[in-house]
Protein backbone atom coordinates (compact mmCIF):
# COMPACT_ATOMS: atom_id res chain seq x y z
CA UNK A 1 0.00 0.00 0.00
CA UNK A 2 1.40 3.42 -0.93
CA UNK A 3 1.00 6.51 1.27
CA UNK A 4 1.86 9.91 -0.20
CA UNK A 5 0.26 12.23 2.37
CA UNK A 6 -1.20 12.29 5.88
CA UNK A 7 -4.96 11.66 5.79
CA UNK A 8 -5.78 12.93 9.27
CA UNK A 9 -5.19 12.07 12.90
CA UNK A 10 -6.64 9.62 15.40
CA UNK A 11 -6.57 12.26 18.16
CA UNK A 12 -9.95 13.53 16.99
CA UNK A 13 -11.45 10.03 16.87
CA UNK A 14 -12.25 7.63 14.06
CA UNK A 15 -15.11 5.27 13.38
CA UNK A 16 -12.80 2.63 11.87
CA UNK A 17 -10.49 0.22 13.66
CA UNK A 18 -6.97 1.61 14.07
CA UNK A 19 -4.01 -0.57 13.05
CA UNK A 20 -0.65 0.60 14.48
CA UNK A 21 2.36 1.15 12.26
CA UNK A 22 5.40 1.19 14.56
CA UNK A 23 8.11 3.83 14.19
CA UNK A 24 11.05 4.78 16.37
CA UNK A 25 11.21 8.46 17.25
CA UNK A 26 14.17 9.23 14.93
CA UNK A 27 12.34 7.66 11.96
CA UNK A 28 9.49 10.20 12.09
CA UNK A 29 11.60 12.76 10.19
CA UNK A 30 12.35 10.38 7.29
CA UNK A 31 10.26 11.14 4.23
CA UNK A 32 10.70 7.84 2.38
CA UNK A 33 10.41 4.65 4.41
CA UNK A 34 8.82 1.21 4.30
CA UNK A 35 7.01 -0.30 7.27
CA UNK A 36 4.93 -3.37 8.03
CA UNK A 37 1.76 -2.71 10.04
CA UNK A 38 0.70 -4.87 12.97
CA UNK A 39 -1.67 -6.84 10.71
CA UNK A 40 1.12 -7.66 8.21
CA UNK A 41 0.27 -5.10 5.49
CA UNK A 42 3.38 -3.54 3.92
CA UNK A 43 3.26 0.26 3.59
CA UNK A 44 5.49 2.39 1.39
CA UNK A 45 5.46 5.87 2.88
CA UNK A 46 6.50 8.85 0.71
CA UNK A 47 5.46 12.02 2.57
CA UNK A 48 6.84 15.55 2.44
CA UNK A 49 6.16 16.44 6.09
CA UNK A 50 7.40 15.01 9.38
CA UNK A 51 5.12 12.36 10.90
CA UNK A 52 3.65 12.55 14.40
CA UNK A 53 2.08 9.91 16.60
CA UNK A 54 -1.56 9.38 15.64
CA UNK A 55 -1.20 10.49 12.01
CA UNK A 56 -3.34 8.37 9.68
CA UNK A 57 -1.17 7.34 6.75
CA UNK A 58 -3.45 4.84 4.97
CA UNK A 59 -7.10 3.81 4.95
CA UNK A 60 -9.21 0.87 3.77
CA UNK A 61 -12.95 0.25 4.01
CA UNK A 62 -12.65 -1.13 7.56
CA UNK A 63 -9.31 0.08 8.93
CA UNK A 64 -7.06 3.10 9.25
CA UNK A 65 -3.28 2.74 9.59
CA UNK A 66 -1.80 5.20 12.08
CA UNK A 67 1.68 6.10 13.29
CA UNK A 68 2.61 4.66 16.69
CA UNK A 69 5.91 5.51 18.39
CA UNK A 70 7.74 2.40 19.56
CA UNK A 71 10.13 2.79 22.48
CA UNK A 72 12.48 -0.21 22.67
CA UNK A 73 13.00 -1.69 26.12
CA UNK A 74 16.45 -1.10 27.60
CA UNK A 75 18.60 -4.22 28.01
CA UNK A 76 18.46 -5.91 31.39
CA UNK A 77 21.48 -5.23 33.55
CA UNK A 78 21.81 -8.77 34.87
CA UNK A 79 21.48 -10.68 31.60
CA UNK A 80 24.36 -12.97 32.57
CA UNK A 81 22.82 -16.23 33.95
CA UNK A 82 25.64 -16.54 36.46
CA UNK A 83 24.71 -13.21 38.01
CA UNK A 84 21.06 -14.20 38.49
CA UNK A 85 21.87 -17.14 40.81
CA UNK A 86 21.54 -16.29 44.48
CA UNK A 87 24.50 -17.29 46.58
CA UNK A 88 23.71 -17.99 50.22
CA UNK A 89 27.18 -19.03 51.35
Amino acid sequence: MICDHVLGTTHHGTYKKVIDVLFERHELKEHSIRRIARDGVELEIEVSEDLQEGDIIAETESYVYAVKIHVPKPPKENADPEMRVKHYL
